[in-house]
C-alpha cells in the first residue's frame, strides 16, 4: 500500500468521515425528496396541514445532510486528518469520498 492509500485508510476509519458521507447523501436526496413532495402535492388534493408533512421531511433530510456534512468536515479539520487542496492525498480522499457516497460512481473504469 501507498502512503496515500495507508493516509486515506486512516482517515476513512474515523466517525467524522462516515457522518460526511451520511450527510453528502441525505444532500443527494434532498431533490428526489422535494420532487417526490411536489409531485404528491400536485397529484393528491391533501388538506392543508398534511401538505407540510413532505415538505418538513424534505427540509429536516436536508438539515441533516448539512450539519452532517459540516460536523464531519470540521472534525477532520480540526484533527489535522483533512489534506489541503491541491495535494495527491486530497485528491485520493475525494476520489474515495465520492465512491462512498455514490457506489456506484468509478467504477468499470
Amino acid at each position: 500500500m501507498a502512503e496515500v492509500d495507508v493516509a486515506v485508510a486512516r482517515i476513512r476509519a474515523t466517525w467524522a468521515y462516515r457522518l460526511l458521507v451520511v450527510g453528502y447523501r441525505c444532500l443527494l436526496l434532498g431533490p428526489l425528496l422535494m420532487g417526490l413532495t411536489i409531485g404528491a402535492i400536485a397529484l393528491w388534493s391533501l388538506k392543508p396541514p398534511l401538505v407540510w408533512v413532505p415538505i418538513a421531511i424534505t427540509f429536516a433530510t436536508v438539515a441533516v445532510g448539512v450539519v452532517g456534512m459540516w460536523v464531519g468536515l470540521v472534525t477532520l479539520y480540526a484533527r489535522g486528518l483533512m489534506p489541503r487542496g491541491g495535494t495527491n492525498r486530497h485528491a485520493a480522499l475525494m476520489r474515495t469520498l465520492r465512491r462512498d457516497v455514490l457506489p456506484g460512481a468509478g467504477r468499470g473504469r
